[in-house]
């Protein structure tokens, strides 16, 4: 039988205030932490959308009521992305840039903002590392023996995580705009009111302020000799420059005419040999990014820092027949200008999303400004996924400080939603700001009687790995038989709640 795929988590259960990333206090950055041996995408999903975010294989959840910074997940609707003058600009530049129209010398970046601070300091987690040593994702996984009548099939596993993953789809679906239905609303307003109108021969049609302007500018076209058919065409060149562009279109013109800038997606986990053949460019690249942008001594950026941190990952690759060309998983955009590498794009890609986990550039092209653009490309990578993927409609940038100015970029990219810390729900960005600019903690849910219904959880069911064995938590219990079994209990319980119900059934909790 196959080796079938598990998500095994080791919970880091601590209370110690770390220093902030962000406002650089000593010990004010309060969150909890796991380190994941394996992820599926579908359990990762799930757990970024219950606020937290991985830093290579640690993964962490800010605690929102206590850090000093709070930190609030962050999607950007990407089909319904809306691009605004500024970031055109950025497009625009780029694309006379590459068709050698203009030079550094000749840019102004005064409007820029920059995509690279995403990720601040996060707890040291090198004493967690010792247990990935242990190799524990290599583990061939039992279940639970027969003879306690309490035995997790493999098939029922599967069955299980297929009904979480359905649910979660189900979420997803659900929390979009529901503009379908709107525009269908709309359309059978429109269609009585054009019914009303025609059954009324005593009505006299208006015109509106458009047609009556188009009718004025013909008759002044006539009026200068113009032919019927010259005054057509030049409505039609008018009509075709007024056609507002997609984001599909402006990439399309930046890229016409040029071939220097040349986007490549490598796989890192595993590491693929497009990823390999170019890991120590990427690492230089990354080198400079730290020591000049962030100020960061030379001899603190080492080669395995950089890939415990950006390279390596816990999620494990999955390519469906009707997902993603190159599947789903941890990945990078290398950006090759004129065969250099200048940046590189650190994303993982899920079944409802493109997640931004981090983006480094070569300082020396700071004048492209490649933040923004590197932005703006991984939402246009989402709509193109989205063709083959219809569930991957989201762009996550990872975690919105409001009260890090830095951040404020990321409301730029618009219509965004902020994840409400209790209820985990998805809210309009522009009201969520109004409550932050009151207080940097907040609920954000109006709703006073809405719950966080995935928190409560049935300890019982939990799903435990203990000594290669799969088990609920009601059989791990009798099992070990343990004097500090309730502390024990209390732990679990707080990882459960933390994670929720769904995936507190679906992950493997390691237990020694």
């Amino acid at each position: 039988m196959a080796r079938r795929s598990y998500s095994i988590v080791d919970y880091c259960a601590e209370e110690e205030g770390h220093r902030c990333g962000y406002c650089k206090k000593p010990d004010t950055n309060f969150n909890r932490g796991m380190w994941a041996h394996t992820l599926t995408v579908q359990d990762y999903q799930a757990l970024i959308d219950r606020g937290w975010r991985r830093s290579g294989c640690y993964c962490y959840k800010p605690t929102m009521d206590q850090t000093c910074c709070p930190m609030y997940t962050i999607k950007c609707e990407a089909l319904h992305f809306k691009i605004s003058k500024s970031q055109k600009k950025i497009l625009k530049r780029m694309g006379k840039f590459l068709r050698n129209e203009l030079h550094k010398d000749d840019m102004d970046t005064s409007e820029e903002y920059q995509a690279d601070i995403d990720i601040g300091e996060i707890p040291n987690y090198s004493k967690y590392q010792q247990k990935a040593e242990q190799n524990v994702s290599e583990m061939n996984v039992k279940s639970v023996d027969d003879e306690v009548n309490e035995r997790l099939q493999l098939g029922s596993l599967d069955k299980e995580r297929k009904e979480n993953e359905l649910e979660i789809q189900q979420k997803h679906s659900e929390s979009v705009p529901c503009a379908l239905k709107t525009n269908e609303d709309t359309l059978c307003k429109t269609a009585e009111s054009v019914q009303s109108v025609e059954m009324n021969p005593n009505r006299t049609p208006c015109k509106k302020a458009k047609l009556l302007r188009i009718e004025r500018k013909q008759k002044k076209l006539l009026a200068q000799g113009k032919t019927q058919e010259e005054i057509d065409a030049i409505f039609k060149k008018n009509k075709q420059q007024n056609q507002v562009k997609t984001l599909e279109d402006l990439f399309e013109e930046m890229f016409s005419g040029t071939n220097r800038l040349e986007l490549k997606l490598v796989r890192t986990s595993p590491m693929s040999s497009g990823y390999l053949k170019t890991s120590k460019k990427s690492y230089e690249v990354y080198k400079k990014y730290q020591t000049t942008i962030h100020g960061v001594p030379e001899e603190k950026v080492t080669e395995k820092q950089y890939k415990r941190f950006l390279v390596k990952s816990p999620l494990q690759p999955w390519t469906p027949d009707d997902g993603p060309p190159k599947g789903y998983g941890a990945f990078h955009e290398q950006y090759w200008l004129d065969n250099e590498l200048i940046a590189v794009g650190v994303i993982d890609i899920l079944p409802s999303c493109i997640s931004s986990v981090y983006f480094f550039y070569d300082p020396a092209y700071s004048h492209l400004s490649l933040g923004t653009f590197s932005s703006l490309r991984e939402v246009y990578i989402t709509r193109q996924l989205n063709k083959v993927a219809k569930d991957l409609k989201y762009y996550y940038m990872g975690f919105y400080i409001h009260s890090c100015p830095k951040m404020r970029y990321k409301t730029r990219m618009k219509p965004s939603k902020l994840l409400c810390p209790e209820t985990y729900e998805w809210f309009d960005i522009e009201p969520c700001l109004l409550k932050l600019d009151k207080q940097k903690y907040s609920r954000l849910n109006d709703d006073i009687d809405a719950i966080d219904k995935d928190g409560i959880v049935d300890v019982s069911k939990v799903l435990i790995l203990y000594r290669e064995v799969a088990m609920p938590y009601r059989i791990y219990k009798e099992r070990v038989q343990r004097s500090t079994m309730k502390e024990e209990e209390n732990e679990i319980i707080e990882y459960a709640t933390l994670v929720g119900s769904k995936c507190a059934q679906s992950l493997l909790l390691y237990r020694r």
